[in-house]
């Protein structure tokens, strides 16, 4: 389903600004300022010295009233990130500066600690594009299925684990969950590591009231129930962590600063924008800009919804001019198609289409002599599939090169019988030109090609665009709305102007449009 947003986005936080649509006040650049190197204190491994003592017993909101057991593993880790571990303390805490602040206000607004932020600092050391053995990525280290469960795209187009921004927002959703589901955060954050269902059977069966009971019976327990040894260091490291960050210029490290850090605009960038046109309009390095974007996976956002695209704030003025103007470099509506026998360049796909062939280039990078069945990226009115190669007299000719369609993206209660009579094609026919062997294989936001002759482009056009409403109830919260109603978190805010805060039960928001 194609979304376009045109509402206007308010800025979060010190380093993010929310931007949709084509004008927003801003804030003026803070400088980058880089600090120098720690200096460790002189002391032996096995020692503590008066300061260090001092920022192991300080306490946040969430190491209050910590049980007697849980001291001894917390201060083992601490030891650990203040020697041995010093110079990657220095090198992640550095790491946060650019995001950690955003974090500290998305928990602050949600009403959970602020601390929370630092977990990210035991995940990845705040790394956007850190990817695990077991499959885990991003910053926050979701795995696939988590991540989906929270809103993170992942696709052939983009994955949202590497967005930093987006999963901390996710990061947050499930905290919060982990916290309701087992009543503190210190078993919370040891489900986050664990999983909820590995940590609710080894709390179960030992009887346990939290976490720190758990690691005191954990040898009591099964070998499959028993908690790893990975999990039980996870929480200490996390609150050894929190007071390193809590005290890092009174241990010896250099203070970091987050409120200096380049702040970036977000915008929710229309389907099919393509990034390295952005970059030149914004004179910007591609390379710049793709650091930035890590979670997009091509040079061209996904062709039939809108996402969203970061930009240095340095650049917002050229930026947002950019996205009010019809953008002439754009490729919605564009989608992947297989190569038919004989059309092995883009070239000939260019001659025989009446596609410029350096749009083809731009949206099939170093794609050189294609293969038969390859896939590639064309304007939906483009079905290669139906261009056949027929020798006549000894010569390859290309018929039928261009088959004019419409493109319909599947919405709840769709299904092909009442599709097909929509745009007046057979259900055959539109099985065949989708290559679709069983009714049951459409899915819900899938693009189907309509075959015609332009007038179903017209008809089908009518069809797009309706918004439909949702009223919200008592137990809601823009998570399980949006999630209903199969859109992210961020759309429901963009489309409606709010936030958790101003939800209330009885009003009426925005859920498609």
């Amino acid at each position: 389903m194609s979304r376009n947003f045109s509402s206007l986005g308010v800025g979060l936080c010190l380093c993010l600004f929310l931007v949709y649509g084509c004008a927003a006040q801003r804030e003026r650049s803070p400088d980058v300022v880089i600090p120098s190197a720690p200096v460790a204190p002189a002391a032996r491994d096995g020692d503590l010295l008066s300061n260090e003592i001092d920022a192991l017993e300080s306490t946040g909101q969430i190491d209050k009233n910590l049980p007697g057991s849980a001291k001894a593993d917390i201060a083992r880790e601490y030891k650990k990130y203040l020697r041995k571990g010093r110079n990657n303390m220095c090198a992640i805490s550095k790491q946060s500066e650019q995001y950690i602040a955003y974090a500290r206000q998305v928990f602050k607004q949600k009403g959970m600690p602020e601390e929370l932020a630092n977990l990210a600092l035991v995940e990845s050391g705040y790394t956007p594009d850190a990817v695990s053995r077991a499959g885990a990525a991003g910053a926050w280290q979701f795995m696939p299925e988590t991540g989906r469960n929270y809103g993170l795209t992942q696709d052939i187009w983009q994955d949202d684990r590497l967005d930093p921004y987006k999963s901390t927002e996710a990061a947050a959703e499930y905290l919060r969950k982990l916290y309701n589901d087992f009543g503190d955060w210190p078993t919370a954050i040891a489900a986050y590591n664990a999983g909820e269902g590995k940590l609710a059977r080894a709390k179960a069966q030992a009887g346990a009231r939290d976490f720190f009971e758990v690691t005191e019976k954990n040898h009591t327990l099964d070998e499959k129930t028993q908690l790893r040894e990975e999990t039980r260091n996870y929480v200490p490291r996390f609150l050894a962590v929190s007071k390193i960050m809590r005290n890092l210029e009174d241990l010896g490290f250099e203070p970091i600063n987050p409120e200096k850090a380049e702040p970036v605009v977000r915008y929710a960038a229309k389907p099919g924008t393509d990034l390295k046109d952005l970059s030149r309009a914004c004179n910007l390095p591609w390379e710049e800009l793709a650091k930035l974007n890590k979670h997009h996976k091509r040079t061209i956002t996904c062709t039939d919804r809108s996402t969203f695209v970061y930009v240095p704030a340095k650049a917002r003025k050229l930026a947002s001019s950019y996205f009010c103007s019809d953008q002439k470099a754009n490729y919605a509506g564009w989608r992947f198609a297989k190569v038919a026998k004989g059309l092995d360049s883009l070239e000939k796909i260019s001659k025989s289409s009446g596609v410029a062939i350096e749009k083809l280039r731009a949206a099939n990078p170093g794609a050189g002599k294609l293969k038969t069945g390859q896939s590639i990226l064309v304007p939906g009115n483009l079905a290669l599939d139906k261009i056949r190669v027929a020798t006549e007299d000894g010569k390859k000719k290309i018929k039928d090169a261009k088959t004019v369609a419409a493109a319909h993206i599947v919405q709840r209660g769709d299904t092909l019988y009442n599709v097909a009579k929509k745009y007046n094609v057979s259900v055959k026919e539109l099985m065949e030109h989708n290559s679709i062997a069983s009714a049951s294989a459409v899915r819900l936001g899938q693009s189907l090609s309509i075959p015609g002759r332009g007038t179903a482009i017209a008809r089908s056009q009518g069809s797009l665009g309706k918004k439909k409403t949702y009223t919200v109830q008592s137990k809601d919260n823009l998570w399980r709305i949006a999630k209903k109603h199969n859109i992210s978190v961020d759309e429901l805010k963009a489309w409606n102007n709010i936030d958790e805060k101003r939800l209330r039960p009885g009003l009426s928001l925005t859920v498609s449009r």
